[in-house]
């Protein structure tokens, strides 16, 4: 019976998300129903019959109403999940709605400002330098890559999503060491084997299923040169921050048609599990809250070049890691 009616209420929050004028026309059509009756001086338990429910619609279509207000996105619910493309093209189709999307921001400002701690751990763990090729896998609109291109010799941003890359464009006008790639599928095919010194994925493995997220990072190692860096992230479901937010996404989808987009969440063996089978090593991981960060090594000699050599040897050293 409870199973019953809780199918009942997620396929009427279906019908009703896909079609948002139905309360407010159910509401109106007993509003005059009501009118009529009133006019025609029916007898009053006709009115009464129809009062209740018109009252019962009135308020439901203001419930709904802000609800559906509340929703920051569309629910795509006619796409499945792994229709990246679709999916993120739908959520960049304005330069606002691109930078709601990546990061929940509205203007440039803040979206630069919520780049930098992101910045900041690529550079103090993945020691990134001057001398280095890096590579983000789901780039977006560069929000990290505008802010890292200044740090390293060459900035690649790779997306599935063609909108997203057109926003990143728009805003890398002033970059000179950037390039953008429109994958056409899951996977790097459109890079040659060691192209690489850096590969990151950030804020993006969570919009994946897991076996594509595998499909990245066995395909990063292909594409790092010998002794690369690979650093990737998700949120920590093992986390008191990632726990909450997996459980704030688990009681609002109850009843909601659960969006391609929604984020699924990891846990550091998960992430450590794929950088080991894609064959790195020296696989570490960091915990800040509410994400865990993984840090890994191709394995070979590092770049003679001496200054390189110092330069990495001195951030290393300044550089403290939680290794399992």
């Amino acid at each position: 019976m409870t199973r019953g009616l809780a199918t009942i209420r997620h396929q009427a929050a279906i019908i009703v998300r896909d079609h948002r004028w139905l309360p407010g026309l159910v509401t109106l059509a007993f509003f005059v129903a009501t009118v009529l009756l009133l006019i025609l001086r029916a007898d009053w338990w006709w009115e009464a019959t129809l009062l209740a429910p018109s009252l019962i619609a009135a308020f439901a279509w203001g419930y709904i109403a802000r609800a559906m207000r509340a929703e920051k996105f569309p629910p795509l619910s006619h796409l499945r999940r792994r229709q990246y493309s679709e999916t993120w093209n739908a959520l960049a189709g304005s330069l606002a709605e691109s930078f709601a999307a990546v990061a929940g921001q509205r203007d440039e400002a803040s979206l630069r400002r919520s780049s930098l701690p992101t910045v900041r751990n690529l550079l103090e763990m993945a020691l990134i330098t001057q001398h280095d090729d890096v590579l983000e896998i789901g780039c977006g609109i560069a929000r990290i890559g505008r802010e890292l291109a200044p740090y390293c010799r060459t900035w690649t941003g790779a997306d599935i999503s063609s909108s997203m890359l057109t926003h990143a464009a728009d805003r890398l006008r002033e970059s000179f060491n950037v390039r953008l790639v429109c994958l056409k599928g899951v996977g790097l095919s459109e890079f040659p084997e060691q192209s690489f010194d850096v590969v990151y994925l950030t804020n993006m493995l969570m919009h994946l299923d897991e076996m594509d997220r595998w499909a990245y990072v066995a395909e990063a190692f292909r594409v790092l040169r010998p002794a690369g860096r690979i650093l990737f992230d998700n949120v920590d479901i093992e986390s008191d921050a990632g726990w909450s937010m997996f459980a704030n996404d688990a009681k609002r989808y109850q009843v909601w048609e659960r969006p391609p987009y929604m984020p699924r969440y990891s846990t550091a063996a998960e992430l450590m599990a794929y950088a080991k089978r894609a064959g790195f090593e020296e696989v570490s991981v960091h915990r800040r809250p509410p994400v865990a960060i993984v840090i890994a090594r191709k394995n070979g000699a590092r770049k003679s070049n001496p200054a390189f050599a110092a330069e990495v040897e001195g951030r290393e050293a300044g550089t403290s890691v939680l290794r399992q």
